[in-house]
Parts: structure tokens; sequence; C-alpha cells
């Protein structure tokens, strides 16, 4: 029996307090401890204990819902003597059922005894809601049920004829003939029941038997056959108590319901393997959406609305309260394939279509619901980090084509793109993980190739070391990361070099020869415009760092040197090793042009010998094809000739030859008038008749030489064929060299000592008159 205690008018809608004592009445009342007690709500769900030495138990509430419980005790195999006891005003059986919604205690008082004295048989009809054969908490007990107590065989008289009560229970005792040691049927009769107050008001001829035998113990289920209505009983010895002889009834045929699932794959489909998902609150509405009824899944995802009276029905699935681990899934695509395999309720509304339940449609199984799990996306965006500081700024764009790899948490590569035009990368459809993303640094697109990921900072999410970021996880309460951008940043270009003093004229920088201090360097780009300037260093060496991508070339300014060194004049350039050598042309005081950027990005070798001054003379031979006098695109140099300076005995006082681009150099020459004179015996076939224009001799006219300037570096030699106009054989410097020098020109000299050689210096420059 149930006894409800006030509560407080401020108690809220949480259920209360559950407490359960099982006594011994035969004991005076004695309380019985070791009795396992269950309480059960109508989800399913349960909460049990243990009845301790006054035979008490308190059992939880809090982890329960549904405010009505049915609550199960059970005798342990090890309790030997203790059985069922007959049920008495205040005393219940193994199986009752207390209300404690809205904060209402309940005490229930079950009754065990010795198994000795009066037999008894009975229990209760109830009104099987949801059709599972198991009485649950919150469905209605069943008066008015004719219950008839009948001989063994089932015929004759009835022996006794009770009806069940207001709790739908009905009990037989020896007041009723019932006798120990004796066969009985026991008939149930539902055709004089009221339905009014039943879920749906189902008619009378629509009510049935609910299946047997389904419940989880004796006390919960159906014992009647639904062929029948009846079922066999033999009562035992004396004292034998019987409480479990329940009958369920079920209203109506009309019924919807099914099963909600998670699509993992989201294909609209119910597939093997994909669960069911419990706790998902559904609601039954009519056509106008007026509320019917609600229920929550079951265990396996299944829900039902039964004994529904004929209309027109339609069930709507509340996305917003899903349990913990699908809490976003949403709603999959309806309808995708065969009616009770597909999903039934619109994304949008959360409904189905209406159903029009009727004689001859009285069941719909095919309001299935697929919760499909929301797409898990990796998406970011490689940028070229001009600054290098792994903030991409407004100016930074995107490098398209990069490789990018995603990988699993062990390592694995699961999939490969590439960075789109703006240098965006993503991978879509991730299952639930943890990734990280490495980017190929070996297959960088040709522009990028040598760039590496900028700092390890800020938005800069790879490491420099192994182009993998860090580990991300993607899932439920996060779908999607783009935190996994990475700037690549081009690796610093340098030109650099070293000046020194060649002081044996040989155009390499020998262990002996010191560098030269404070010469000024200027770093020109090679369509025009300086960038940068410097000094040498003690070392003689100068480095421009972080010079952007392009070409460049260095020039030195030589009216400048350190005043030991004043006067100075280049070293022959292009020596041989290009490590040691000097990179200076004669006339320009400039290296050749050199390329900074991918695949080059250390240009250090722009070296500039320096030599005492002496009489020289040199500049380019070619093949100058259209004899305009001056060397065009497509005239190459006469690589590889012998060129002789001659004396006007024609005797030789200087011999070289010319070098790949056809530059030339007579060194250390006397003071003296000379001609410059080229071998044009051992011309490539290709101009075998070229000729040095003018002469037949393969000879300039005379120059003079020394003893002011010292130098004349502008005698350039073009070779015409033979059947060209000519030009000058040799074009000369306005400012200097060969045959006299300009009035105003003063003498300078100046002794240097060099590794313990004195070396003098004699230059000339102008001065005012």
């Amino acid at each position: 029996m149930v006894s409800v205690l006030p509560m407080p008018a401020t108690a809220d809608t949480t259920d209360g307090p559950l407490t359960v004592h099982v006594v011994r009445p035969d004991q005076n009342g004695a309380g019985v401890p070791g009795i396992l007690v269950v309480a059960t709500d109508p989800s399913g769900a349960s909460a049990s204990g243990t009845t301790g030495p006054d035979g008490t138990v308190v059992i939880p509430t809090t982890a329960l819902s549904g405010g009505r419980y049915r609550v199960d005790a059970s005798i342990p195999p090890t309790m030997s003597g203790v059985e069922p006891a007959p049920e008495a005003p205040g005393l219940s059986g193994l199986t009752e059922f207390a209300d404690v919604s809205g904060g209402k205690a309940a005490n229930v008082t079950m009754a065990v005894g010795g198994g000795s004295g009066d037999v008894q048989l009975g229990d209760r009809a109830w009104f099987d809601t949801d059709g599972d054969g198991v009485q649950d908490g919150d469905e209605p007990p069943l008066p008015g049920v004719h219950v008839l107590l009948l001989p063994c065989d089932g015929n004759g008289p009835p022996l006794a004829d009770k009806t069940t009560d207001a709790n739908g229970r009905y009990l037989f005792g020896p007041g009723d003939g019932l006798r120990p040691n004796t066969c009985y049927t026991v008939k149930f009769d539902y055709s004089q029941v009221n339905t009014a107050g039943l879920p749906g008001a189902p008619p009378v001829d629509g009510l049935k038997w609910t299946a047997p035998f389904a419940g989880v113990s004796p006390g919960a289920d159906s014992n009647v056959d639904p062929a029948t209505g009846t079922v066999r009983v033999t009562v035992g010895p004396p004292g034998w108590v019987d409480d479990t002889v329940d009958a369920g009834v079920v209203g109506g045929l009309n019924e919807v319901g099914d099963r909600v699932w998670a699509d993992v794959n989201r294909n609209g489909l119910q597939d093997p393997g994909e669960p069911g998902v419990a706790g998902v609150p559904v609601a039954l509405q009519h056509a106008d959406g007026s509320p019917v009824a609600t229920t929550t899944t079951g265990p396996h995802g299944q829900y039902t609305f039964s004994h529904l009276p004929d209309g027109s029905y339609k069930v709507c699935f509340d996305v917003t309260k899903l349990p913990v681990q699908y809490a976003d899934y949403q709603l999959t695509k309806p309808r995708a394939g065969n009616p009770g395999q597909d999903s039934a309720p619109d994304p949008g509304s959360g409904c189905t279509a209406p159903v029009e339940l009727k004689a001859g449609h009285t069941q719909d199984g095919t309001f299935d619901a697929g919760l499909a799990p929301p797409v898990n996306r990796i998406a970011a965006r490689v940028w070229s980090d001009l600054n290098a500081d792994g903030v991409p700024d407004p100016n930074e764009p995107g490098i398209a084509g990069v490789p990018v790899k995603l990988r699993g948490d062990d390592g694995n590569q699961l999939a490969l793109t590439t960075t789109g035009p703006d240098g965006s990368y993503s991978f879509d459809d991730v299952p639930n993980g943890s990734y990280q993303v490495c980017f190929d640094l070996g297959n960088l697109p040709p522009a990028v190739a040598d760039f590496t990921p900028a700092k390890y900072v800020n938005a800069s999410a790879a490491n420099p070391a192994t182009g993998c970021t860090r580990t991300v996880t993607v899932g439920l309460g996060k779908r999607e990361d783009t935190s996994l951008s990475t700037g690549l940043a081009a690796p610093p270009n340098k030109i650099g070099g070293r000046t020194w003093f060649d002081s044996n004229r040989n155009g390499l920088q020998d262990p002996v020869e010191g560098g030269i201090a404070g010469v000024p360097v200027r770093l020109a780009k090679a369509g025009g415009g300086d960038v940068a300037t410097t000094t040498t260093g003690p070392d003689g060496v100068y480095s421009f760092e972080g010079v952007p991508d392009g070409a460049y070339q260095v020039c030195f300014d030589p009216q400048r040197f350190p005043a030991a060194y004043a006067g100075g004049q280049w070293s022959k350039p292009h020596a041989g090793d290009v490590t040691k050598d000097s990179d200076v042309g004669l006339g320009t005081s400039c290296t050749q042009t050199v390329t900074v950027g991918v695949g080059h990005r250390d240009e250090s070798d722009l070296d500039a010998g320096v030599v005492a001054a002496r009489n020289r003379v040199g500049d380019l031979v070619w093949f100058d094809r259209n004899g305009n006098g001056a060397p065009d695109p497509g005239e190459p140099g006469a690589a590889g000739l012998t060129v002789t300076m001659k004396d006007a005995a024609g005797h030789v006082v200087a011999t070289t030859r010319t070098g790949q681009d056809g530059g030339y150099l007579l060194d250390d020459l006397p003071d003296g008038s000379y001609q410059v004179c080229v071998d044009l015996a051992h011309l490539p076939p290709e101009f075998a008749n070229f000729r040095v224009p003018g002469t037949d001799n393969g000879c300039t006219a005379p120059l003079q030489v020394g003893p002011k300037p010292r130098e004349d570096l502008t005698v350039k030699i073009g070779l015409v064929p033979p059947s060209t106009a000519v030009a000058p054989a040799a074009e000369r410097s306005t400012t200097g060299g060969g045959g006299g020098f300009p009035v105003g020109w003063a003498v300078f000299t100046a002794v240097i000592v060099v590794a313990g050689v004195a070396f003098t210096f004699r230059w000339w420059k102008t001065v005012d008159q």
C-alpha cells in the first residue's frame, strides 16, 4: 500500500523521496534486512537499494524521471524460509506502485513471512499504454474487470467472482474457496469496463489482452492467454501466496511510431550498424498541430504511440533536446528510400507529414527519424609571409599549389589536397577524431620552392622543422577548425664578398693578401637605381642581407679608396676560381649582374681585387656583324683570341688572350706608343674572314700609353666582315686613355707596403686651372 505525505506548497516538480519498508507480520512487524528493492521509471530506467537492519531502504530518484514508479522487491535465494506474505491493510505484495511526482514523498510497506497460514491468489489488471506487456509506473490501473475463479479445467460454475477495484486489484483467499494444493483456472473479462478515462478512450470492442510473460519480473508482466483470457494456477501448500497473476489490456488498434537512429553516413537510410538513439523527445500531434501525447525514445531508439482513436496524426521530433553525445546532430534528408527504412520528418519543421489512422490503416510504423552528424571540416590558408612575422597582413597574398596532407593522430596520411588560387585548402566530411596538417615543403610550387614556414607563433601553425601543425580535434562541440593556417617565408637573400689587395697581380686571393677596409660599396638594381650602400669591414668583407628577390650589380668607387690604396686599379677579372677571383669590370667598377631568389639565395663571392697602378690597356674584342662600331645584341665576344701590344718597330711588348666574353687586358706596359693587334689567323670558321676595320695587319692605330693616365680600359675592337663599311678600329673613352691626356691633370705618388713588399702607386686626376 502507498501512503502519500503532503509536501509544502513551495515544492518543485522534482521527484520526492521514495522509502520502502519490508516487514514480517508474523514476527510482530520486524524489519527484514537484505531484501533487494528496485524502482523503475516509465522510461525503463531504474534505481535500487537493499534494506538495512530495520528493513528500510530509501531509493534515490535523482537519476530517474516521470514521478511514477513500479517498485519490485525480491527475496534472495539464500534467505531460506522467507516467502511472500498475504496482503493485508497497510501491507502490499512484492510489486507495488508509487507516485513521487511534484516532490511528494512516498512510503511503501511490503510484507514477507515464513510460508505458513492462509493461501492467497491475486493481483492486478492494468491498461498497457505502450503495449509492451510490462506494467509501467505511469500506466493506469483498470477497474471493473470481472475475475472468475474456476475449477482447474475451466468448466462449471465459478467458485468465486471478483471485480477489480479502483487500483485494478483483486484477491482470492480461503473465504472465496481457495484451498491449498489445488489447481484453478482464473478467467478475466473486461467487457464491462469503462474506458472513458483511458488514453485515447478506446472503445471496449477494440480492447485486447496484451502480450503475456513479457516482463523482467513475474509481478510486472501479464499472465493472461490473449486467446482465452484465462490463466491456470496451482495453489501450493498452506501459507502459499501468489500476488503475480496480472492481466494487461491494450486498447484500440491505431498505432504510430518506430525508431530514431544515428545516420552516421548521412545517406538518409538505416544501414546495418547505425545505432538507435535513446532519450529523444517525440511528440504526437493532430494534423492541425494540436498536441496529443509525448514520449521519449527507448534504449534502442524505439518509440510508440498506441491506442489512438481514428484520426489524422503527425509526429514531431525535438532536436534541440538531444542526448549529450548527439547534441549537435540534425535530422537527415527525408524519404531517401523505402518507407520504414528511411527518415520521415522534414528537417525544417522536425515533423512528419500527417497520416490518417482508420479501419484498413490502423498502424503506421514508418515514422522513423534519422539524426545525421554535422560535417566536420578542417580548413585554413597558406600565405606568403613577406615580413616573416607569422601574421597574415593585407598585402600578403595566398600561395596556390601547395601540397597539403591530412594525417590522423597515429601519423598515417588520410587525405591529400593542394591550396587554391587564394592559398586556401579544406578537408571536408572528416570523421570525428584528432588530426594534424602537414605541408609538403619538398614539393612547393617553383615560385616558392625554397620557402619555409614562418615563425612558429601567432597565426602560422606549421613547425618549420617538420612542416606539420599541432594536432586538433573535431567532433561533438567543434565541427570546424580553421586555425591551421601557415605563412611561408622566403629565406633571406644575401649579396656580399671581399675587397683585397692583389699584390702579385694574378687576379686571385692568395693567403698572404689582406683585405682592404673602408671601400664604399653600392648595391644597384640591374635596371638602374640604388638599393643600399655600405663600406668594407676591417677584413675587406662587405654584405647586403635581406635583399628582395631580383637582379643586382655591386659597384665600387675607386675614387674613394682609402689613402693607402689611392690610385689603385682593379685586378684582372675572372681569373680562375670563382670563390677567389675578382668580379669587378675594369671599365665599369661594377660586378656582373647576379640574380638572387628561389634556388639561389646567397651570392657571397662578388669579390674585388685591387692592384698597384701600372700602365694597361683593354676592353673588348667582338664580331661587329653590322660594322656600326658598337657591340649589339647577337654580336658575340671573340673568345680565346691572342691579343698583343706592339711597339713602333713591331716588337711585342705584352700579350694576353681574350676571355669567354671577348674581354682582354694588356697589363704592366711601359710608357710609349703602341698598337693593339689581334691574331686573325685563328678565328672561328664562322668568322674566318672578319678583320680589324681600316687595317690589313689586324692592328689598331697607335695608342699612347702612360705616363698619365695609367690605364685605358675603353679600347673596343670590333671585327667586321670584309664587305662591311667600317667604323673606327678602336673606340676609346673621352675621359682618358691612348694618344695623350687632357690638359689640367696632375700626378700623385704613394708607396704602399703589403706583406713586406713595397709598391709605388702613381695616379692622375684633374685639377682646377
